[in-house]
């Protein structure tokens, strides 16, 4: 009886956290962490990459139409964000990081196809980075290291 309720109420939380979290991806982070940013460079010296990000905020859906119209002062012309998501660049400081010598790095668009979560090696990664500029990427930090970059496929 307890193992049921106790896999009832995890499996309530895992779902409710799903709907609170998936409309926008905006939280700021400083050491730890996981946020939407625009790789303003990523510079390889001594065999050490390092990246230099400028963090967004992503909202999608519902709550992409209440921020876009929020900024963009268009309310009589338009009912929400054209594409159903929106992208807020609020803060042009950029903030730079090591990149763990052991990062993932994904990718969706590589090959001009959807390939979701292609994992890539960091070659093929620093390769698509300049070829896309202002794509959003997902970044994981963890004590001040990148862990983890993945570009935010953009419908």
């Amino acid at each position: 009886m307890f193992k049921k309720r106790f896999a009832s109420f995890f499996i309530s939380v895992a779902v409710l956290s799903l709907f609170v979290t998936a409309g926008a991806y905006a939280q700021p982070l400083s050491s730890s962490g996981k946020t939407m940013t625009y790789i303003t460079s990523l510079k390889e010296v001594h065999g050490k990459l390092t990246g230099t990000f400028n963090y967004i905020q992503w909202y999608f859906g519902k709550d992409a139409d209440r921020e876009f119209l929020k900024d963009c002062g268009c309310r009589k012309e338009m009912d929400g964000a054209p594409d159903g998501y929106y992208i807020r660049d609020a803060s042009k400081k950029l903030r730079s990081f090591p990149v763990s010598k052991s990062a993932s790095y994904f990718l969706q668009t590589r090959s001009g196809e959807i390939k979701w979560n292609e994992k890539v090696t960091k070659k093929q990664f620093l390769q698509f980075v300049k070829t896309k500029y202002y794509v959003p990427y997902k970044i994981t930090i963890k004590n001040g290291v990148i862990t983890s970059i993945s570009e935010q496929y953009i419908p």
